[in-house]
């Protein structure tokens, strides 16, 4: 009977034991990773990836539903509502803070808008393209600075864009807008760029004012021949998709 009691007692005191071990060690990362401190780390790793200064201005921290902490940040020389991008933070077994960022998005833009506009030239004559990553995508750590449009893609890497084109209607006449999408793609497949593209027929007198933010709008319809716009799409494995409404 002694002994049974002193066992159940021996084991309590383990249980207690490593309850508080665990614990502890719980508390220790929690405590060594406040929030600012988490912001920190995040731009200190972008000063040493890229060497360029940025700024922080939001974070959403992981929890129910999200296992990493999602920064977002723009360069200290841009523009937040346009070069704003996400560095992912997790917090690992070994109380280490791994990040992986997607400002490839914001360095690439530009040059990856211009590949698009050429290719949609051969299609039509009067448009507006823009080209998006996703605020919140990260990208390969092999994506950087250097890396050239022929060298992105891979296709055991993630790397996919979301290209939108308001076509003037005038300048459609004549124009099968599912045929010029195919064909827009097929060049997009030649290239190796993974994404999707979007058109829309822009009424002429709405053209002028239209804009990314023209897709924010109540009343679409008042700028769009075709409210919601058609797409097509080219996977990973640079298989083009079917012609759908967007």
């Amino acid at each position: 009977m002694v002994k049974k009691v002193f066992m159940a007692i021996l084991t309590i005191i383990i249980l207690i034991g490593v309850s508080g071990c665990m614990e502890s060690k719980e508390n220790k990362i929690e405590k060594k990773y406040l929030p600012d401190e988490k912001k920190e780390n995040a731009l200190a790793y972008l000063k040493e990836k890229y060497d360029e200064e940025f700024v922080a201005y939001f974070m959403s921290q992981s929890g129910w539903g999200q296992g990493h902490d999602v920064i977002y940040l723009y360069p200290e020389n841009g523009d937040q509502e346009k070069d704003t991008f996400a560095v992912w933070g997790t917090i690992m077994d070994d109380g280490a803070y791994s990040m992986s960022d997607g400002y490839f998005g914001v360095i690439i833009r530009d040059e990856y808008e211009a590949v698009m506009t050429s290719i949609a030239k051969e299609v039509y004559k009067e448009f507006k393209l823009y080209t998006i990553f996703g605020r919140g995508s990260i990208f390969p750590d092999r994506l950087n600075k250097d890396t050239k449009i022929s060298e992105i893609y891979s296709k055991d890497d993630y790397f996919s864009s979301e290209t939108i084109v308001f076509v003037k209607e005038s300048s459609a006449n004549g124009i099968d807008e599912a045929e010029s999408l195919k064909k827009i793609a097929e060049k997009m497949k030649d290239e190796k760029l993974v994404g999707s593209v979007t058109i829309y027929m822009v009424f002429d007198n709405k053209y002028e004012m239209t804009s990314l933010d023209t897709l924010n709008e109540r009343h679409t319809e008042d700028f769009f021949v075709n409210d919601n716009g058609k797409y097509i799409r080219v996977i990973s494995t640079l298989d083009i998709g079917e012609v759908k409404n967007g």
